[in-house]
Parts: structure tokens; sequence; C-alpha cells
């Protein structure tokens, strides 16, 4: 399902804490689509995150493959 771009799903984002994700990123990926920078799968948090319940999201790792659809 898409995520909405708006603040207040915004502000649940944790990409910044993920390991994959990359000082300065952008982040909110499952939003806004995947990162511009190349990057390295390190590990996914997305399953963590309070929008993967809500979107019923299924997939992961955003920031390499797109955002939610």
């Amino acid at each position: 399902m898409e995520v909405p771009n708006t603040p207040e799903n915004g502000s649940k984002c944790i990409c910044g804490t993920c390991p994959t994700y990359i000082e300065g990123d952008k982040g909110f990926f499952c939003a806004l689509d995947r990162s511009d920078k190349e990057l390295e799968q390190k590990g996914c948090d997305c399953g963590s995150c309070a929008l993967w319940g809500e979107y019923d999201l299924s997939e992961g790792y955003f920031c390499t493959e797109g955002k939610a659809t």
C-alpha cells in the first residue's frame, strides 16, 4: 500500500536508525522513493517501523528498492 508523504507519517520514520542508512540521506524512503546514494544492504529495520503495520507493508529495503506501492 502506498504511504502518504505527510508530516505526521514523516515523524514516525525510523530510517535514520537503520544499519543500511547513510548519514545525511533523506530517509522516509517508503513514501519518497529510494535513495540517490549507492547503498550497501546491511540490514533492514522497515518491519520495526510504525508505518509498516499502519499501511500493511510487506516488503522492505525501500531505500534501495523504491517506495511502497
